[in-house]
């Protein structure tokens, strides 16, 4: 009987952790599918679900600055096509800024901030990230494999116009992009700062708040498994796109600015990410009112003035 006993338990052991990975298999596949893989039959370059469901594609367009522009195309180090295009300022300068996106965005989300930095006579590269707009790639990875990406469009840039002063400039998923670009070993001496606007501290730890908060869901193990299928499917680790990793070897300055309603990404993230960075210098820019990726309209003067006296000492040009 004591053997029976001990058989059935084992047997209702491995029942349940079959049926628990089972679940988590198809759970962790459709949280990727729903998240990070972009694309339908009708249309590839469709934004993932979960963007797709809060932004109509009649909502996603923006005017494109009023400058003289070039279409720019790289391969990433793993193949990808990647597009971008180049803003000319009215003066010839050697002032540059890459202006990168948030998730499910395109560059079209950036010329918001293009104008801006044309308007202050920087030439502005706004690039689509992989896996959005007229990029190729299927999957966002988080900030992880596009700040791969945006070191070679930085090189790009060194290459061709050696005397160039670069500065990365990015938000949300932009902003994670950034920060793990400039902790990268290979970026070009050309790039001299950053600004990253309500960024996060990883990948792993925003999505796991959200989990919590919007679904009631623990991280255990509820991350583990989209974690094993961000893996398989992705091709990356939630836990490498870690913008708090990252800024503890930033080769540059960095300004971090984030909004104080900002209910996607929590403000204390900034707080932590600015205590954790290990830059030559950083400052921080907390926005009063602004919600997630807001702070440059929510307060345009106070934005633009705090990154251009920022970043005057590294552009020697007195009307930086």
């Amino acid at each position: 009987m004591k053997k029976i006993i001990i058989s059935c338990l084992l047997t209702a052991v491995l029942v349940t952790a079959a049926l628990v990975i089972g679940a988590g298999y198809f759970i962790g596949n459709y949280c990727v599918h729903f998240g990070l893989e972009r694309g339908t039959a009708e249309n590839p370059q469709e934004p993932p679900k979960a963007y797709a469901l809060l932004m109509p594609p009649e909502a996603r367009h923006f005017a494109k600055p009023n400058y003289p522009s070039e279409n720019w195309n790289i391969e990433s180090d793993d193949g990808i096509y990647l597009a971008a295009s180049y803003f000319k300022p009215e003066r010839r300068t050697d002032k540059w800024v890459i202006v990168a996106h948030g998730y499910g965005c395109t560059q079209e989300n950036s010329y918001y901030i293009a104008e801006n930095y044309l308007a202050m006579g920087y030439n502005v590269l706004t690039p689509d990230l992989r896996a959005a707009g007229l990029s190729g790639g299927q999957y966002l990875t988080l900030g992880y494999k596009e700040s791969e990406d945006i070191v070679l469009w930085a090189q790009k840039i060194a290459a061709e116009h050696p005397d160039a002063k670069i500065l990365l400039h990015g938000v949300s998923m932009g902003a994670a992009t950034v920060m793990m670009a400039a902790g990268k070993d290979d970026l070009p001496d050309n790039v001299v700062a950053a600004v990253e606007d309500c960024g996060y501290t990883s990948a792993y730890d925003l999505i796991a708040i959200q989990l919590e908060n919007s679904f009631g869901l623990p991280a255990f193990p509820a991350m583990n498994l989209l974690n094993w299928r961000c893996e398989k499917k992705a091709g990356f680790d939630l836990c490498e796109a870690s913008p708090i990793e990252a800024v503890k070897h930033a080769r540059v300055p960095i300004l971090f600015i984030h909004g104080t309603k900002d209910t996607l990404v929590p403000p204390n993230m900034a707080e932590q990410l600015y205590a954790a960075a290990n830059a030559p210098k950083k400052e921080i820019l907390m926005v009063p009112g602004a919600v997630h990726a807001a702070a440059s309209q929510a307060d345009q003067q106070t934005y633009f003035l705090t990154i251009r006296k920022f970043v005057k000492p590294y552009m020697n040009d007195p009307n930086s």
